[in-house]
């Protein structure tokens, strides 16, 4: 790469803006997710509320990276959850806080690195990391750091672009990683391989377009 993916992101990338745009409209959005990723963006809301009905009243969420805010519509009013917002970049933090202000939902913000988690082992019931993996300078030892704060029983939920397909696809790695926007990623094998090492069971991945969203319960312990 020409650079850190880490730094461009918390320069607030252009793209980040546009990122928030797209999700935050589920018309014109969806339409612009459809042609640019092949995917369904609604897949997105869905399998964020999913994963927050699982819970229970007082129990922990961690997303990260949070972007603008874009779950936050999803998340459930019939109980209270504690959210805690993180990302790399500032200028994301403050835009959820606005997202968070204008949904009237309480929440908790951090300035994080996902690679290095200044939270205790097992600290969270749920982990959301949506649209994330392909961003990270190494995403292997994201997987294993978001492993590590989900408590046992609890789950992490994601979604990424994997390294694979044909020429348009190779070059969408190519150009991201010299703007600096996207880091090594990995191969469908690669994910389920990290998730299994990580202590993740009963994983899924499920494939929409150029998106592959994954989720999976940690186990009593880890490797």
């Amino acid at each position: 790469m020409a650079r850190s993916s880490s730094s461009t992101w918390r320069r607030d990338h252009p793209w980040a803006k546009v990122y928030d745009l797209i999700t935050d409209n589920s018309l014109v959005g969806g339409l612009l997710w459809r042609v640019g990723m092949s995917s369904d963006l609604g897949l997105l809301h869905r399998t964020a509320a999913r994963e927050f009905e699982r819970l229970a009243e007082g129990d922990a969420v961690l997303d990260v990276p949070c972007g603008g805010g874009v779950v936050l519509r999803d998340l459930p009013r019939d109980r209270t959850l504690r959210y805690l917002a993180a990302d790399i970049s500032p200028a994301m933090l403050e835009r959820t806080r606005d997202e968070a202000d204008r949904l009237g939902v309480e929440i908790e913000t951090a300035d994080a690195d996902v690679q290095e988690l200044a939270f205790e082992d097992a600290s969270f019931d749920l982990i959301l990391t949506f649209t994330s993996l392909h961003c990270f300078p190494d995403p292997e030892r994201a997987v294993h750091e978001l492993a590590r704060v989900v408590r046992p029983g609890g789950r992490l939920a994601g979604s990424t672009m994997l390294r694979e397909g044909g020429l348009r696809r190779r070059a969408t790695w190519a150009g991201g990683g010299l703007l600096g926007v996207l880091g090594p990623g990995c191969t469908r094998d690669e994910l389920e391989q990290w998730l299994a090492d990580a202590g993740l069971i009963e994983v899924e991945l499920d494939r929409s377009g150029a998106i592959t969203y994954f989720s999976g319960t940690r186990g009593a312990s880890t490797t």
